[in-house]
């Protein structure tokens, strides 16, 4: 009778550590969609980029500006995402805090 309750403790345990791996914070979550909002913005500059090189409507200024946004903008979304991967609660925060400014 002990043993089948040792094993039944023991896949308790594993059975919980999985649950609690599953579950990620809300900042988190919301972290996710912040995210998925960037890199949809991202293709657009992207394409207007494009369209504005051979369209040659604008200056070059402007198309380094709108270039010089748009990496900075990869590099905050790529740190989100690292973010994200680790599930980082604070940090989660520190980038919806700041998110929620900018917006």
């Amino acid at each position: 009778m002990k043993v089948w309750k040792v094993i039944l403790a023991f896949f308790g345990i594993i059975g919980g550590l999985f649950a609690a791996k599953q579950v990620k914070s809300k900042e988190v979550q919301k972290l996710k969609k912040v995210i998925d909002e960037n890199k949809k913005e991202e293709k657009k500059v992207e394409k207007q980029i494009k369209e504005l090189e051979t369209a040659k409507k604008a200056s070059k200024k402007e198309i380094g500006n709108m270039k010089r946004k748009l990496t900075n903008s990869k590099k905050k979304t790529k740190k989100m995402q690292e973010v994200y991967d680790n599930d980082e609660v604070e940090s989660a925060e520190d980038f919806l805090r700041k998110f929620a400014k900018s917006k």
